[in-house]
């Protein structure tokens, strides 16, 4: 099924999700402003903020992070950090071809994982969680429709009886698109 929301529906739903954990205005949650040197989110908001857009939408955000899955992919983390523990430009490649669409401004080799981190914007949640609406199935187990809609609750549903549709959990989107980014790049993954 095709993604039933448009980019700029979700990076608002994530706006709101934030200012609502925030206790800020909508306003200040712009594209670039960073979850935590800009907003001064903290560790225990953002499980907070995931916790309510998992709810909102029914999706499941992903609970590792790329450089985490990177590791797993290759088989350990020898290829991703470099002598100083900064990320290696094979790591920060495949940073920014992720769903978060990170710039080469905000993601470049060097940088520590947290300073990866604490480039996070809205616009980087937002632009992960549409991707994960990328990933509903072809069609409805219920009824075998294959368009999606969002319903007034936020959450994907058929267009054709209603059942609510699951996507594809946020480390499946992730795994896949760290698999996609290493294929891209020519870089062989381990078998197994």
């Amino acid at each position: 099924m095709q993604n039933p929301y448009q980019a700029e529906q979700i990076h608002d739903i994530v706006r709101e999700g934030l200012a609502q954990v925030l206790g800020t205005g909508v306003d200040e949650i712009t594209a670039d402003a960073t979850l935590v040197a800009d907003l001064g989110a903290e560790s225990l908001d953002l499980v907070e903020f995931r916790f309510e857009m998992e709810t909102k939408l029914g999706v499941a955000l992903p609970k590792s992070n790329v450089l985490d899955q990177l590791a797993t992919t290759l088989g350990g983390s020898e290829q991703l950090y470099d002598e100083r523990g900064g990320i290696t430009e094979l790591a920060a490649e495949v940073l920014r071809r992720s769903a978060f669409g990170y710039s080469a401004e905000q993601v470049h080799a060097g940088q520590r994982p947290y300073e990866v981190a604490a480039a996070a914007t809205s616009a980087h949640w937002a632009a992960f969680t549409h991707a994960i609406f990328d990933h509903l199935p072809e069609n409805c187990t219920e009824c075998g429709a294959d368009k999606a809609e969002p319903a007034a609750s936020g959450k994907a549903i058929c267009a054709g009886c209603g059942a609510a549709l699951e996507a594809a959990t946020g480390d499946e989107v992730m795994a896949e698109g760290v698999r996609a980014a290493l294929a891209a790049l020519g870089h062989a993954q381990p078998v197994g």
